[in-house]
């Protein structure tokens, strides 16, 4: 700026000296402004609040030099060079933080994208498992209830059969456990209190329920039960039996065996039907979960035996071998009554 500003200098006065007319340029980055030595504008733009002396000047925007060296010639008293480069730094950085705002704001938009569809998947999957069971719900109460229905209608006009008479019984039981089932699964059956219960009752109630469904298939059931008395609510108890008995016999093979087994710490139940991967084995007490589309159901089973489990604190464990036996295993000691 000092070289710039003497350099005009220098023109002026040799202009002057050579009775030339003045003429200044403009140069790029820079604005020159001449004042006569009453500080009125002889050429260029007026600058705000400077120093009229010799020397350098800054303000919040721009840089300036104001030399005495014309002397009035050509009427010049103060020639003032102002640096534009600092006016145009500043906008570019306003252009720089806008551009990255706008980009930030774009990234912003796009990761929230991703992490929304993120976020979203698990409950989009929910909800799409919801569509399924709803379905399923569907067309498993349709089955039992045209069943039921149809025999109905059958024992009007006919006398009764006791083959309809049967039909007509595991329809409904199919029907009961379906309710009771979704009943406990929405209730949560948080309200009910525990109390001292002998388990081996249940077992045996839970059986004659299913002494039709078991006959149906051919099964051989051999049990060995002994009085269990333990600290839980009996609806929790049905559900938690119910559920392994219907597994035990939906699961099973035409003609196969269950065998079950309670003693005061233990209730061990077996089935030889079709086993579970190993790979599936972490799966089957996930809500809507099943490990096949061959037999009815809606997943719903293995986990109300889960949530009970882990209410009461009963140890349960799985050994399942593909296309042989597979052995549930529940662990109640902690809820063994006083």
């Amino acid at each position: 700026m000092q070289n710039l500003a003497l350099g005009l200098s220098s023109k002026i006065v040799s202009s002057y000296m050579n009775s030339q007319p003045l003429n200044i340029e403009k140069t790029d980055g820079y604005d020159i402004t001449l004042y006569d030595e009453d500080r009125a504008v002889i050429y260029g733009l007026a600058s705000e609040a400077i120093e009229f002396k010799q020397g350098f000047y800054e303000d919040d925007k721009f840089d300036y030099f104001v030399d005495l060296s014309p002397q009035l010639h050509h009427g010049v008293k103060y020639l003032v060079v102002k640096n534009k480069k600092a006016n145009e730094q500043i906008s570019k950085l306003i252009q720089s933080i806008l551009f990255i705002a706008l980009f930030s704001v774009v990234l912003i938009v796009i990761v929230g994208y991703f992490l929304a569809k993120m976020f979203l998947k698990p409950i989009q999957n929910e909800r799409i498992k919801l569509d399924k069971f709803i379905k399923d719900t569907t067309h498993e109460l349709n089955t039992p209830i045209t069943a039921i229905l149809m025999s109905i209608e059958r024992l009007k006009k006919e006398n009764i059969d006791e083959k309809i008479l049967k039909r007509v019984d595991i329809s409904s039981k199919r029907v009961q456990k379906i309710y009771s089932d979704l009943t406990y699964l929405l209730l949560e059956n948080e309200n009910k209190e525990a109390k001292r219960i002998n388990l081996k009752e249940i077992v045996e109630n839970e059986l004659a329920l299913y002494e039709d469904l078991a006959y149906k298939k051919s099964l051989t059931i051999d049990k060995n039960l002994s009085d269990a008395f333990l600290m839980m609510d009996e609806v929790s108890a049905e559900r938690l039996v119910s559920n392994l008995l219907s597994n035990a016999i939906k699961y099973n093979r035409h003609g196969g065996k269950i065998e079950l087994k309670l003693t005061a710490n233990e209730f061990t139940i077996s089935n030889s039907g079709m086993g579970i991967k190993k790979e599936q084995q972490d799966k089957i007490f996930d809500r809507f979960y099943r490990a096949n589309e061959y037999e009815g159901g809606f997943g719903i089973g293995l986990d109300i035996v889960k949530r009970v489990c882990g209410r009461y604190k009963i140890k349960i464990d799985i050994d399942s071998v593909e296309n042989g036996l597979t052995t549930v295993t529940l662990g109640f000691i902690a809820l063994q009554g006083k």
